[in-house]
């Protein structure tokens, strides 16, 4: 099972979790990434909501392992991704 728009996943320290909704997800050079922000901030209809991005794993469970994408070069390709994904919807509209 793959992490799909529009899922919610929680993070944070334990006790002080904060619900966040998957904005996209993709793949990069055989890994994993998704984009979410936090829940309450995509009700808002002024402003950007603060995006965060991880590459991931998931096992034979269905649990999933978050990494934080750590090399410049990685972030730049997930963001081009990322726009040129923004850029479609946009398009549609």
């Amino acid at each position: 099972m793959a992490v799909e728009i529009g899922e919610e996943l929680f993070f944070g320290e334990e006790g002080n979790e904060q619900k966040y909704e998957v904005v996209y997800t993709c793949e990069l050079n055989e890994k994993l990434y998704l984009l979410a922000a936090p829940s309450d901030e995509l009700d808002k209809e002024n402003g950007e909501p603060e995006i965060i991005a991880f590459s991931y794993t998931e096992d034979d469970e269905g649990t999933l392992f978050y990494d934080e994408i750590e090399s410049e070069e990685e972030w730049k390709q997930v963001e081009a991704k990322f726009k040129l994904y923004i850029e479609e919807i946009e398009n549609e509209e």
